[in-house]
């Protein structure tokens, strides 16, 4: 890749002609050498030098300036070339020159930029106006239109509102570095955010958790691709990859669909969907038990686990990628076995394409020997080579018919694709009854929960996927880390939110609600009188929550633990230790578990051969059992 240096001369004191000629993007051959990828005259600004992130397609690296601005009319056609100009200027400025104050916005930004830019360019258009300049005393006539998805004529996705009136005060912030900009700014006293109806800060998080019900059913499914049906499927593709192998046409189909019916299969399109199904299970499992996201996901190479100890002796399984939110940068997330397992069936399935890119890679080069530097031909085989030998060491491999079939990293528009129908193939469903929309930006959020969840003592079910952090996990991830991988210490943050979120809804329901108790009511009033400055009931929840620190036992709370006050567990064991504790708390949440304790003890009971100590004992815990629900059952 090449750096782009700052111009001598501002954008608004170069003539078009300076323009026209002036380097957007650069690429470096292997000889070291600076080759222009786009200039500023160009239809198409391609920035792939400068966005290394495998789940980006190429539409997501570039920005293409035949932008219709009006039926049949685009924004390359001559009579809109001042507009088109202005518009180049403005967008390079915010990278090249930013906004005072303000850092230079990744190349990924700059293109984002132009998306919410469109609407107001189409606007303008069909106003009659030219420049950026025509816009002032107008500004306001847009903030309608800005809130209107112009394909579907309904309301924009929550935040583009805002996204798209903000680009009019960028237009204002910059109009010392423009030719053309908004003079004045386009609404004084307000704010693209106020306009809205939204707010710069504070906003919900809008990312959905998945149900507790559909991860357990979506890691059934890519559990068992993942550990039980990877070999079968894997070894039958090796196998008639074999028996084909230097026969092509009808003479190869003859061979692979009866080899493929005789190894269990119905056929050779049967295992290719198998093999898709198994590489999406393979990514469902990395991503539900590490919490990355998908561009970390899609970073990872062949070789990417990697095994140390702590310091008392624990077996530490780590899996190491890149992380791009943040600046670019090896990262490293603590996993439990199932990720290695399923990083090591990846290994195994890209092996055939990880033949064929290197293949790739031999043709670009000798393509790129033979062609003309500079030429069009030149840069995309350029581009082609750059792409292919980033990619060689990919875990995600595939093939893309739709360009040559080329061998690369997924793109997260397939991943997205294949996510999308992963859950009606498999009849998994939410809470509505209804298949669940997949995503793959969900896995994080509920990775946090189901960790938090495992910290607190209260996860059910995946304990032994999720049950691998600890304190002292923790302390590693804050820690840093001692080799060239930095941790994921956001994914720590948000493990901790969830936490917080966790306990304060627990508190919720014992606070703030009528729910019945067996236990805990003495304490919490307590707690209630600690707090003297709440300003009202969610300050108090929150300074409640923020002084104590929950366990769960499965048929209780404990606060105990935190404050050395427990009984160091024992009582995990021992169920009916939490009914009289002064720092337990049993509610409705743990009927169901008190009744199955009282099941098992009147079974206990009526055993012949029980001694009268055991007898004893199980009249004890039924009797408190039955305390507890019949506290807890709230007659309809």
């Amino acid at each position: 890749m090449s750096t782009l240096a700052n111009p001598a001369k501002p954008i608004r004191a170069l003539s078009s002609a300076e323009k026209a000629r002036t380097p957007v993007s650069m690429a470096k051959t292997d000889l070291g050498e600076s080759v222009v990828v786009s200039r500023y005259e160009d239809e198409i600004w391609d920035f792939w030098p400068y966005i290394p992130q495998n789940n980006a397609r190429d539409s997501e690296k570039r920005i293409n300036w035949r932008i219709e601005i009006a039926p049949g009319e685009f924004l390359t056609d001559h009579q809109h070339a001042p507009l088109l100009e202005s518009t180049k200027d403005f967008t390079w400025s915010l990278f090249i020159d930013p906004i005072d104050g303000r850092q230079r916005p990744r190349m990924a930004t700059v293109i984002a930029h132009v998306v919410a830019l469109t609407p107001l360019l189409r606007w303008m258009a069909s106003r009659g106006m030219r420049q950026f300049r025509d816009i002032e005393g107008r500004a306001l006539e847009y903030v309608p239109i800005a809130k209107i998805n112009q394909r579907t004529g309904k309301p924009t996705a929550k935040g583009w509102h805002a996204r798209r009136l903000i680009v009019l005060e960028e237009l204002y912030l910059q109009r010392e570095k423009l030719a053309d900009a908004l003079p004045t700014h386009p609404w004084p006293d307000e704010s693209g955010f106020t306009l809205s109806g939204e707010r710069a800060k504070g906003r919900t998080i809008k990312t959905l958790r998945i149900p507790e019900r559909t991860v357990r059913q979506l890691a059934e499914v890519a559990i068992n691709y993942v550990t039980n049906l990877a070999p079968h499927i894997l070894s039958t593709r090796d196998a008639l990859e074999q028996a084909v192998a230097n026969k092509e046409g009808f003479q190869a189909t003859n061979i692979r669909i009866p080899l493929a019916r005789e190894l269990g299969f119905e056929g050779s399109r049967d295992l290719s969907a198998e093999l898709s199904y198994l590489r999406d299970s393979c990514y469902i499992v990395i991503a539900m038990f590490s919490g990355i996201r998908d561009s970390e996901t899609l970073s990872l190479k062949r070789g990417c686990i990697a095994h140390d100890k702590a310091d008392d002796g624990i077996d530490l399984i780590w899996l190491h990628g890149t992380i791009f939110k943040t600046g670019i940068k090896p990262h490293k997330w603590l996993v439990p076995p199932i990720v290695e397992t399923a990083v090591r069936v990846m290994e195994w399935y890209r092996q055939p394409y990880a033949i064929q890119i290197e293949e790739q890679i031999s043709q670009f080069e000798q393509q790129l020997d033979m062609s003309i530097p500079g030429s069009t031909f030149h840069k995309r085989q350029l581009k082609r080579l750059h792409t292919a030998r980033k990619d060689r060491d990919g875990l995600f491999l595939g093939c893309a018919p739709c360009v040559g079939h080329l061998v690369g990293v997924l793109s997260k528009s397939t991943i997205h694709r294949r996510l999308q129908n992963f859950c009606p193939h498999f009849n998994i469903l939410g809470d509505d009854g209804k298949y669940w929309r997949l995503s793959s930006h969900q896995f994080r959020r509920t990775y946090a929960y189901f960790v938090a969840s495992a910290e607190l003592g209260d996860l059910h079910y995946l304990r032994e996927h999720f049950g691998h952090w600890s304190i002292d996990m923790t302390l590693l991830y804050t820690s840093g880390a001692s080799d060239a991988y930095q941790t994921d210490t956001d994914l720590l943050t948000e493990i901790l939110r969830s936490k917080t979120e966790k306990q304060e809804s627990v508190l919720h329901n014992y606070l703030m609600t009528d729910a019945p108790l067996a236990n805990g009511d003495i304490m919490l009033a307590d707690l209630r009188q600690t707090i003297k400055t709440a300003k009202n009931k969610q300050s108090l929840l929150q300074q409640i929550s923020s002084s104590i620190t929950l366990n769960g036992t499965g048929h209780s709370w404990c606060i105990g633990n935190a404050k050395g006050t427990s009984c160091g567990g024992l009582c995990v064991f021992e169920a009916d230790m939490c009914v009289d504790c002064a720092y337990g708390m049993i509610g409705p949440e743990h009927l169901p578990v008190w009744k199955e304790i009282a099941l098992q003890q009147q079974t206990a009971l009526d055993m012949s051969d029980l001694g009268l100590p055991g007898k004893t004992r199980s009249q004890r815990i039924l009797n408190k059992a039955l305390d507890v629900i019949a506290k807890l059952e709230i007659p309809q």
